[in-house]
């Protein structure tokens, strides 16, 4: 017996800024709305792209979308109708005119879709008229059907909580069985996005003095890991005299502050332009790891209000492999600026910020504060720091002047003793 010919359709609309997931938009703004829609979109074309079928996309405007929003292989259609009922029917048309048996459409809203719910319908479609995935909100992210049927989707409203219920009458009202996959959540809404893993309200902070040679790198592994998430932004906040600004400038998802220099000062500068709930202070020369941003939601939905990430260097030596290793251990001594710090806006301004009289070690007493309040959360991942300073000075002896100035301070030294220790001592 030969096999059904299998078609699976995504609706979409093209993602033009203002043009999409506009109720979402007066929550985040367009710009965010777009990149959440790009973002869902393109998770929409994966999607069609695993589950192994020939597919067709209906785009909203009259030219296609770009070509990384068309899944490869797959045929384009303007999309035609009034509402999106005779665009859903009309796509339905279409696909059965063209010789397909067995059809299922999709939108562009779901990020919890995989190819198995795709093979979970087509293969109800074997025993059954219609099936239906039904929405969270009360309405539906996928309906298949193997034969055209125009009552489902003519003379109705939409963008209500009683879509999927309506639907479900209607088939039973013409008598057509059918079946129902999983619920899966739309995101259409702010408190949908933020439920999600795409919401990310993490402000990383980047103090920058004088580095070119690392931004760039720095920024461009940023980027990749914060493309799929929506409400995170990246600030610099610069003190340099070489083109550390102008290599930043080229990231369009970079905002570059002026600030005085001093890292205390320009971390505050950096938050103060901050929008997030989150803070996330990185130094330049610093790496986080893949999914940072996951530790980090994880950590804080689980009552974290501030903590730091293991650190390793970037090069393998046996002193910087046991540094590293010591800083899996919530002692204060094995903290450090280059673990970087998340803390949460609110603690962030309860007490009150990096402290800008210090000219060192202003990472310790930031710590040492937040301590008072709240512990200091080690998460199990590890950030990945340059090892530059200590290939510079020497492994050992570099180690032994930071224990020199903890002592220092501990017995009661200047920020002004300190700082003459490390510019005699320590080469930058």
């Amino acid at each position: 017996m030969t096999p059904p010919k299998r078609l699976l359709i995504i609706l979409a609309r093209n993602p033009l800024k203002g043009r999409v997931k506009t109720r979402l938009a007066r929550d985040i703004g367009d710009e965010q709305a777009l990149k959440a829609y790009r973002i869902l979109l393109k998770h929409s074309i994966r999607t069609a792209v695993q589950s192994c079928v020939d597919t067709a996309l209906f785009h909203s405007e009259p030219s296609p979308p770009p070509a990384e929003f068309i899944p490869q292989g797959s045929k384009t259609y303007c999309q035609e109708g009034k509402d999106l009922g005779e665009r859903i029917n009309n796509a339905f048309i279409t696909g059965f005119t063209q010789g397909y048996q067995h059809i299922v459409l999709i939108g562009s809203d779901c990020l919890d879709i995989r190819p198995s719910h795709i093979k979970r319908a087509f293969a109800l479609l074997d025993t059954h008229d219609a099936v239906l995935g039904p929405s969270l909100d009360g309405g539906f992210y996928l309906i298949g059907l193997k034969t055209p049927v125009p009552e489902l989707f003519l003379h109705r409203t939409w963008s209500h909580e009683k879509v999927l219920d309506e639907t479900i009458a209607r088939l039973e009202a013409i008598n057509l069985h059918f079946a129902l996959i999983d619920k899966l959540t739309d995101i259409d809404t702010a408190d949908t996005l933020q439920a999600s893993r795409l919401w990310a309200p993490i402000s990383i902070i980047i103090p920058t003095y004088n580095e070119q040679e690392t931004i760039e790198a720095t920024l461009q592994h940023l980027t990749k890991l914060t493309t799929d998430h929506v409400g995170t932004e990246l600030l610099i906040a610069d003190a340099s005299t070489d083109n550390t600004a102008t290599i930043a400038s080229r990231f369009p998802n970079v905002t570059i502050i002026r600030s005085a220099k001093g890292r205390a000062r320009q971390m505050n500068c950096g938050a103060s332009h901050a929008r997030g709930k989150l803070l996330y202070f990185l130094h330049a020369d610093t790496l986080p790891p893949p999914d940072f941003m996951q530790h980090i939601r994880h950590a804080v939905t689980n009552g974290a209000r501030a903590g730091c990430f293991q650190m390793r260097f970037d090069a393998r030596e046996p002193l910087l492999e046991i540094y590293g290793w010591f800083t899996r251990f919530p002692l204060p001594v094995c903290r450090g600026g280059d673990q970087s710090l998340f803390i949460t806006r609110e603690l962030f301004d309860t007490i009150g910020g990096y402290n800008e009289d210090m000219l060192l070690m202003e990472d310790y007493d930031i710590v040492s504060r937040i301590e008072q309040v709240t512990p200091v959360h080690v998460l199990a991942a590890a950030v990945t720091t340059s090892a530059r300073k200590f290939l510079r000075n020497g492994t050992l002896e570099l180690q032994l002047h930071f224990a020199a100035l903890h002592l220092k301070r501990a017995l009661g030294a200047t920020q002004e003793d300190l700082a003459d220790y490390y510019r005699i001592h320590i080469k930058t």
